[in-house]
């Protein structure tokens, strides 16, 4: 048998006692870096697949410029033919989709950058709302979205019709 020296266990106990002390805590670090690292790649992740379909239906409008259905309202907008209405009507029916993706995702967020997207997506629905022709799809199809979703549309509607009798 070989005689092993009792320094060398020693300094070998000492290793593996360190390895276990700092090894730890530099795993747990490690794990929570991980799991942080995750959450925002998932957060990046909606915030990318709500942007491609909002850029899908940027492209929309610019297929469709002589529908009103561009960010900015049209000043004198066209007297639309029925089947350029039904385009209107799909075309809107396709943002309110976005829209209620929008604040399904970030409406009743606690997390600091999904509160601000959500000011700016309640910014942009309020700023809908003030158009008759926008007024009238989501009277067409309104009904057939998310329940708490139709009931925010339906409030923002109420307070952004008070806002235009006052001006």
């Amino acid at each position: 048998m070989m005689k092993v020296d009792h320094n060398l266990l020693d300094l070998l106990d000492l290793i593996d006692k360190a390895v276990v002390i700092f090894g730890l805590p530099i795993a747990v670090i490690q794990y929570f870096r991980t799991k942080k690292k995750e959450k925002r790649d998932r957060e990046y992740g909606t915030y990318n697949a709500l942007d491609e379909k909002y850029l899908e239906f940027q492209k929309l409008c610019l297929d469709h410029p002589y529908l009103n259905i561009f960010d900015i309202p049209d000043e004198n907008p066209k007297k639309l033919d029925e089947k350029q209405q039904k385009e209107e009507l799909i075309l809107f029916t396709m943002l309110f989709s976005i829209f209620e993706r929008a604040y399904l995702l970030y409406s009743d967020q606690y997390n600091e950058i999904k509160k601000k997207q959500w000011i700016g997506w309640d910014d942009y629905i309020r700023s809908f709302c003030e158009r008759d022709n926008f007024l009238h799809a989501w009277g067409v199809s309104g009904s057939t979205f998310d329940t708490d979703f139709e009931a925010y549309m339906e409030q923002v509607i109420v307070e952004v019709a008070k806002t235009r009798g006052k001006s």
